[in-house]
């Protein structure tokens, strides 16, 4: 494995990202449940220590936020499928968290193929 792979393949990985984070937000707003906030708070007037900014207990995560975030992530996983490009695939599973260094390229070809075979 060499650096110049990896920079590569964490390249591509970030232009595909940010095509997609393009596709799905074009005007690059703001969640409108909880305006980039992540959590949500129902705090009542009167019952909560401070009703206007949200406290701890009536806070939850931003549901709308939720949803996105799987959304974007099913969408980057089925476009590093259809790259088929081991560099893109590594750097895709260290973003996620699930590289490790004893997985071989050819096993990531594998893993592609299998992937887009299921995928059509």
């Amino acid at each position: 494995m060499s650096a110049p792979d990896d920079d590569r393949g964490e390249m591509l990985l970030g232009m595909i990202c940010d095509e997609i984070d393009q596709r799905m937000n074009p005007d690059d707003e703001e969640c409108p449940e909880c305006g980039g906030e992540g959590y949500t708070f129902d705090c009542f007037d009167g019952c909560c220590v401070d009703a206007d900014s949200g406290c701890d207990d009536c806070g939850r995560r931003c549901i709308a936020c939720a949803r996105h975030k799987h959304t974007r992530l099913k969408a980057v996983r089925m476009e590093v499928i259809k790259s088929g490009d081991v560099d893109i695939a590594r750097a895709w599973l260290k973003e996620i968290g699930r590289w490790k260094p004893e997985i071989t390229d050819d096993q990531i070809r594998a893993e592609l193929a299998a992937a887009a075979g299921r995928a059509e």
